[in-house]
C-alpha cells in the first residue's frame, strides 16, 4: 500500500541564499552523491548571481537548475520518493510517496535520531486507480513546469534529461508511458 505523505521540517541555512521571503522555491528531486546532496530546483523570482551558471531560464523569472548542498534533511529524504518540497510559513513542506506505514515510521525515526523537528501534516492512502506511477507524476510535473509541453518548447527533452540526470531514452519512455496512461484514462472516461 502506497502512502501520499506531507511532512513539515525547519528551513535549512542553504535556502537563505535564495531569499525565500521574496521568491518561490520548489524542490523537484533529491539525489545523494558521495559527498553531498544534489537538488533539482524550480526557482521563481530574481535568481541570485551565484546560481546564474547552474540554472536554465524556462520562463519569465522561472529557472530550473541543480544545487549541491550538505543537508541532513535532504540526505534523509534522498532515500525516498519525493514529489516536491516547497517553502511555506518559514518551514519546508515535503510531499512524499512511501511504501506503507513501516516506511513512514522509518523516515520519522531518522528525523528523530538526527534531532530534526518534523511534523506530519497529512497521510493519505494512494488508491490503486492511480493513472500514473509516482515517478511518472514527478517527471511529468517537472517537464510541465520546465516548459516542455509549452508551444514552442522552453526546454528540450535532451536538456530535461540532463537536468534530471537520466538518459534521454529513459526520460522519453517515462513520459510516453505516462502520456499514454493519461490519454487512455481520459478517453475511457469520455466513453470513447
Amino acid at each position: 500500500m502506497l502512502l501520499h505523505v506531507q511532512l513539515q521540517t525547519p528551513i535549512e541555512e542553504w535556502l537563505s541564499t535564495f531569499n525565500v521571503q521574496k521568491n518561490s522555491i520548489n524542490i523537484l528531486d533529491i539525489k545523494q552523491d558521495k559527498v553531498d546532496v544534489r537538488l533539482l530546483i524550480e526557482f521563481k523570482g530574481e535568481l541570485p548571481k551565484e546560481f546564474q551558471n547552474s540554472f536554465t531560464r524556462v520562463d519569465k523569472n522561472v529557472y530550473l537548475g541543480t544545487v549541491r548542498v550538505n543537508s541532513r534533511i535532504s540526505t534523509i529524504l534522498a532515500k525516498y520518493t519525493i514529489i516536491q518540497g516547497y517553502v511555506i510559513n518559514n518551514s519546508l513542506v515535503w510531499v512524499l510517496v512511501l511504501e506503507g506505514y513501516p516506511e513512514l515510521r522509518r523516515v520519522l525515526r531518522e528525523f528523530v535520531e538526527n534531532k530534526i523537528d518534523v511534523k506530519v501534516i497529512k497521510v493519505v492512502k494512494v488508491r490503486s486507480k492511480s493513472i500514473v506511477t509516482a515517478r511518472q507524476e514527478q517527471i511529468l510535473r517537472i517537464a510541465l513546469e520546465a516548459g516542455y509541453y509549452d508551444y514552442p518548447r522552453k526546454v528540450t527533452l535532451k536538456k530535461l534529461a540532463e537536468k534530471l540526470n537520466i538518459s534521454l531514452s529513459t526520460l522519453d519512455e517515462i513520459l510516453r508511458r505516462a502520456e499514454k496512461n493519461i490519454i487512455e484514462s481520459y478517453l475511457r472516461d469520455k466513453g470513447l
